[in-house]
This record gives C-alpha cells, sequence and structure tokens, in this order.
C-alpha cells in the first residue's frame, strides 16, 4: 500500500540550531522567528535533538534562583537541555495520522521530518494540525478538551513569578486576575522571550541586574485577551485564535471567572482520544492537500 505525507508544515524549518549554541542564542532565534521550537542538527545536517521553550524558562528560573540568570543562559549549551532522539517522521513513509499519534501519545507539539539519512527536511507543529481542525466545526465542546481550573497569577505578580507557573506546571499560558478573581490579562511564553530579548533587558541581565523579571506581570501581559466560553465549539475557538494570532484561550464564565484554558497543544493532544485518531483526521482530510512522494 502507497504511503503518502499530507504537506503541512514548516520546510525547512523556521529555527535550526547547533548543539553547541548557549540558551541566549537560542533565546534570541526563537524570539525572532517567532516559534516555540527549535531544531537541532549537527555539522552534517542530521538531526540530534528539539529544543522547546519550556526549556529556555527553566533555566531562567534556575539562574535567578541562584543569583544569575544571564549566566545561567549563557553557560547552558542547547545539547545540555535539549530532547535528545526526538520523535521523527521520514518523509514519503509517514503519513498525518502518524503524526498526530505521536503528537497525542507523547504529549508534544512538534514531530521532526527527516529523509532516510536523517537529514533534517522540516517541522509539522501542533500549530499546523491546528489550524487545520479550524477549517470547521468539529462538534465537540471547549470543555471536553480544555485544561480546567488553570494555575493563574494576580494583577499584583511579578513576571517572575508567571515564568514560575509555566515552567512548574508546563504551561506557556498563564491566565492574569484581579483581585475579585475576574480575568484581566494573559501572560504567555512569548512575551516573556520577547520582552528578555530586547537590547536593554539583555543587557540589564548580561550586568547581573535580574531585577529585569521582577517587573509587573501587567507589563507585558496583553490585556482584554479574548476569551472563549466552555460550551463554544472546539472549532470556532480555533479560528478565533487564528484571527488573533494566538495559540490558546481563556475560558471564562458569564461573570469573567477562568474556568478552564483551551490551547492547541489540547485539540492535538486530547481531542484525538477523545473522539479516535481516525475520526480527528476524517475531519480534516479533505481540506488537506496530500501529495504522491517520489522515493
Amino acid at each position: 500500500m502507497e504511503r503518502r505525507l499530507v504537506l503541512i508544515g514548516h520546510y525547512p524549518p523556521p529555527v535550526v540550531l547547533e548543539p553547541r549554541q548557549s540558551l541566549v542564542e537560542a533565546m534570541i532565534a526563537l524570539d525572532q522567528r517567532g516559534v516555540r521550537h527549535g531544531l537541532v542538527a549537527d555539522e552534517e545536517g542530521k538531526l540530534v535533538g528539539i529544543l522547546s521553550i519550556r526549556k529556555i524558562l527553566g533555566a531562567i528560573r534556575r539562574g535567578y534562583d541562584s543569583g544569575g540568570i544571564y549566566k545561567a543562559l549563557s553557560s547552558t549549551r542547547v545539547e545540555d537541555v535539549m530532547w535528545r532522539a526526538p520523535p521523527k517522521v521520514v518523509v514519503g513513509e509517514f503519513s498525518v495520522e502518524d503524526v498526530v499519534y505521536i503528537m497525542s501519545r507523547l504529549n508534544i507539539g512538534a514531530v521532526a521530518v527527516v529523509d532516510k539519512e536523517n537529514r533534517l527536511l522540516g517541522v509539522v507543529s501542533e500549530k499546523h494540525i491546528a489550524g487545520i481542525m479550524a477549517l470547521s466545526d468539529i462538534h465537540v465542546a471547549v470543555h471536553e478538551v480544555m485544561t480546567r481550573t488553570p494555575h493563574t497569577v494576580t494583577n499584583a505578580s511579578r513576571i517572575i513569578d508567571a515564568i514560575r507557573v509555566m515552567d512548574e506546571y508546563r504551561h506557556r499560558h498563564v491566565p492574569v486576575t484581579g483581585s475579585d478573581g475576574r480575568l484581566e490579562a494573559m501572560i504567555t511564553a512569548r512575551d516573556v522571550l520577547d520582552y528578555l530579548s530586547v537590547e536593554e533587558n539583555l543587557a540589564r541581565l548580561r550586568r547581573g541586574d535580574d531585577s529585569v523579571v521582577e517587573e509587573p506581570v501587567t507589563r507585558i501581559a496583553v490585556g482584554e485577551p479574548a476569551t472563549t466560553r466552555p460550551e463554544e465549539d472546539l472549532g470556532r475557538a480555533l479560528r478565533l485564535m487564528r484571527r488573533r494570532g494566538i495559540s490558546g484561550l481563556p475560558v471564562v464564565d458569564e461573570e469573567g471567572h477562568v474556568l478552564g484554558l483551551v490551547t492547541e497543544r489540547d485539540v492535538v493532544t486530547k481531542l484525538p482520544k477523545l473522539i479516535g485518531i481516525e475520526l480527528f483526521y476524517d475531519y480534516a482530510k479533505a481540506r488537506l492537500y496530500v501529495a504522491r512522494v517520489v522515493s
């Protein structure tokens, strides 16, 4: 039976890192390209790992706790914290169902695409899969896949407090609430990288001034964020994410209290388990361009 690969993803990957690069360099590269994962390749262009934005946040937190964020970022190499031998698919031998299965089973947001010699060709991320699913209503309510009662910070919290939540609970999105518990803003891992990659803030970190992350979280959080309701169709929530250029939505009640959080990761990792891999694929396959891969 002929196998087919859906032509989705980035070819080549937007960020390819070297194993010996520092996390400072990796942070800047991810920020400049606006992505969450950096593929790591050796001198021959062969895949050796994947670096996620969460690993950088973890290094920032450890650096702050030990009295030197910049030292931690500059002394830590990509190879020290990357996922070695990450999941991958070989071009021409795997289908989109295989990619979805890997993401759902391992709860990950990116799968590398390589050739038969393990040379890096591209990457398929949760954003690509979720973008396909946003093309139509899914007939699954947001509350069926959302993360319930997510960890939040308040408008009196500091940036480092949000970083701690992201690192400890593996969140990239953290709702910011007021004293009354109602949603006021949203801070994301991307917001943190954008903030710390600004040259003025990098210069402060180089001087050992870690107070840069002690600023109020409201300085970089997005106020009046887009929201969704628990009974909303998941496909409509995804379309709202695409229109706003975001990857997660707080789920609120009529009074604005946070009930949950729904992200592209939830769609890719939870929905297939809820409705089945085959049905998940059936929702989208009519809208995909599938091309024969010639060996």
